[in-house]
């Protein structure tokens, strides 16, 4: 389940240039920012990684305007809204090993009221903005991150670089108009790959889909017994295998969502 979700690149303010960032802090639309603006689909996990550069480790995307974040999460994003002065409506964060992550924001209404420093040069005619902690570019989706990890995806927008390859066949499996969306590589896991949705079911009904690329036995024995006593919990449970695929389907009624929640993935 979503929790609280912290703080990445920004933590506002700055503690130089004070002038600069008076002016820049106030409230203006995204055309006050010169040069191109990112326009790509976003709308899952799936569509972040085409626009993500190689090698990525771990992804996330999470629909906040939908109606089941709304009433069955916790998710937090008050620090992301409270920083932009605005509303973070969608979200994606990608990771890689090395520690270093991308981030796109949707955010509505489309203004930009936070402190920011313009850099000198424009970066393939984006005006890169510098935060406190890191580097960002307007549009839909805003993009953040360090500024090496902002020019990759770049990058890979105009078509430069490679977009992330991985995951491209447990992908095939999921749906992408799940609001929750998250997949991993996993080093001497439970499966090679591992993704879970979250998603409304039809009427007060909740679904959890985990999809498993190359599942360990152990991983596969452990899906059977529980969903031989799904049941008891208030669960219902659907395995279903394509080749080295294994897809889970949980479903349950809303009230029973802290049994599906608490439902473990190996």
């Amino acid at each position: 389940m979503v929790g609280s979700i912290g703080m990445f690149f920004f933590s506002g303010g700055s503690t130089n240039n004070n002038n600069e960032q008076s002016e820049n802090a106030q409230v203006s639309g995204f055309e006050s920012v010169p040069g191109q603006h990112v326009s790509i689909s976003f709308n899952s996990v799936q569509d972040g990684l085409k626009a993500t550069p190689e090698n990525v480790s771990n992804a996330m995307y999470i629909d906040f305007a939908s109606t089941y974040v709304k009433m069955y999460t916790n998710a937090n994003i008050s620090m992301y809204n409270n920083f932009y002065k605005s509303n973070v409506t969608k979200m994606y964060i990608a990771g890689y090993g090395n520690s270093s992550r991308i981030e796109m924001h949707d955010i509505n209404p489309q203004i930009v009221a936070f402190p920011y420093y313009t850099t000198p040069k424009t970066y393939k005619g984006y005006q890169p903005l510098l935060l406190n902690q890191g580097t960002t570019i307007i549009g839909n989706p805003i993009l953040i991150g360090d500024q090496q990890s902002v020019e990759d995806t770049i990058d890979v927008i105009e078509g430069d670089a490679n977009s992330s390859q991985n995951f491209k066949q447990i992908l095939r499996f999921a749906n992408e108009n799940a609001p929750i969306q998250q997949i991993v590589d996993l080093d001497d896991g439970f499966a090679d790959e591992y993704y879970i949705e979250w998603n409304i079911d039809g009427y007060n009904t909740i679904r959890r889909t985990f999809i498993y690329g190359s599942p360990t036995e152990s991983t596969m024995t452990n899906l059977t017994e529980r969903a031989s006593n799904a049941s008891q919990r208030g669960l219902e449970y659907n395995i279903t295998n394509y080749g080295n695929i294994t897809k889970v389907d949980i479903t349950a009624n809303a009230s029973d969502l802290g049994a599906l929640r608490g439902e473990p993935a190996q």
